[in-house]
Order: structure tokens, then sequence, then C-alpha cells
């Protein structure tokens, strides 16, 4: 077996191929660390505007429910709440007919 002899030459290209290694998968900047850190901000990002989107349909409510009395009674009736005075009838379905 023959021995393998390192070269000055051999060393720094190996010390290069660790260096490189490291850079492109170990180090915290890592363009691996990176990529994914991108596509996390991606999804992030589109949740945001989904949320701002939902945020501008409610304050669009809050608007309408602020200058129409009339949305206010119909919510109102939708969760069983009545006027003063006034009698609610709940009908039930008979299976007979």
């Amino acid at each position: 077996m023959s021995k393998m002899k390192f070269t000055k030459k051999s060393l720094v290209y190996i010390i290069i191929a660790f260096l490189v290694i490291y850079i492109l998968l170990i180090d915290s900047a890592s363009f691996y660390k990176t990529s994914r850190i991108k596509n996390k901000l991606t999804l992030l990002q589109k949740d945001i505007d989904n949320l701002k989107e939902e945020n501008e349909k409610l304050k669009q409510e809050n608007i309408k429910l602020e200058n129409d009395k009339d949305i206010w009674e119909k919510k109102a009736r939708e969760i069983g709440m009545q006027k003063e005075g006034e009698e609610i009838f709940i009908f039930k379905e008979s299976e007979g007919f």
C-alpha cells in the first residue's frame, strides 16, 4: 500500500472544501437556512395579507352596524332576542304531515 502524501496544495484544497461545506450547510447564515427562512417569510406574508383582508371586512361590517339599526335588529333576532313587550312563537315541525 502506498501512503497518501499531503502536500501544502492538497491541504489548502481540503480546508477550502470544508469552508465551503460549512458556509453552505452549517453556518447560521447558510444558504440552506436562508432559503428556509425566505419560505417561512413568504408564508407569513400570505397570512398577514389574509388577516388584513379579513380585518378590512370586519371594519366595514362595524361601520354598517354603527349606521344601520335595522342590521342591529336582524342580528339580535338571529340570536333569539326580542323587543320589549313582544311575544315570540316557536313552531316545531310535526312528523305526521
